[in-house]
């Protein structure tokens, strides 16, 4: 089995440093949606007793519909705008039913092991997103559906992204392998001026740069020059990079650049 072929390969593979992937495309995309709510609705909902009645009548292709929607709230495609209506339709599917607070649950906890049967990603970032969704769009339909409620309409469908800017690569796995500092380093000569280019960027890795998105760019001088100070006081205790000190004489030059001017 190759990369393209296992389903968790994206959940391993390292994201690009300057692409931002969407929840849709961190799962996998259509299929791996189609192949979770396939599981979901052809071998959970039929043996469960509080949710095979809510499903009882349901259309053939009622887990491409809901893959769809999926697809489409996570960033993906608007397939299930342009193939069934958008969000009023799909609230239409909850007026009156009354639904309880079990079967809500149910259906979130039975989704969540479909997620799991599925191989879908197993990171935290993903996850939190993932189940996040699921709370909050299960409470929407368990209220729409209560007897008297007046769903507001037209409203667009929701694009749910990462959690609290908990995003793939935002922080070093205490399961990832070490990452050694540079083998080598460009640092300027007792003499010579320190620029951010040639020296200070290339002291940061990828990622680094990936971990401190949140935050900052550690790619961007702009960014770096604001923060500096703050920078230079984490280099010195140590605990930046998150992963191990880095050598004195690397403080020491991003020091020297910060005293300099921190030319660009």
């Amino acid at each position: 089995m190759n990369a393209s072929d296992d389903p968790g390969a994206r959940a391993k593979a390292e994201p690009q440093a300057d692409h931002e992937p969407t929840l849709f495309e961190w799962a996998g995309g259509s299929p791996a949606l189609l192949r979770m709510t396939r599981i979901f609705y052809g071998k959970y909902v039929p043996e469960d007793p509080l949710l095979a009645p809510l499903f009882a009548e349901m259309a053939p292709d009622h887990p491409e519909r809901v893959a769809a929607w999926l697809g489409e709230v996570f960033g993906g495609p608007r397939s299930y705008s342009e193939r069934f209506g958008g969000y009023d339709r799909m609230v239409s599917r909850h007026i009156g039913k009354a639904l309880r607070e079990e079967q809500r649950a149910r259906w979130v906890h039975l989704l969540c092991k479909s997620a799991d049967d599925a191989h879908f990603p197993t990171d935290p970032e993903w996850r939190a997103a993932f189940v996040a969704y699921l709370e909050w769009g299960s409470r929407i339909a368990l209220e729409n559906s209560q007897p008297g409620a007046h769903p507001p309409p037209n409203m667009p469908v929701p694009r749910w992204s990462w959690v609290s800017d908990a995003t793939p690569g935002s922080r070093v796995s205490a399961l990832a392998k070490p990452t050694a500092q540079q083998e080598e380093a460009d640092l300027p000569g007792p003499e010579e001026p320190v620029s951010f280019a040639q020296h200070i960027k290339p002291l940061f890795r990828e990622g680094d740069r990936r971990s401190m998105r949140f935050a900052f760019d550690l790619w961007s001088h702009e960014e770096v020059a604001t923060h500096a100070p703050a920078i230079l006081d984490r280099l010195r205790t140590g605990t930046m990079p998150c992963d191990g000190a880095w050598p004195k004489d690397r403080v020491a030059v991003f020091e020297r650049w910060l005293d300099s001017g921190k030319a660009a």
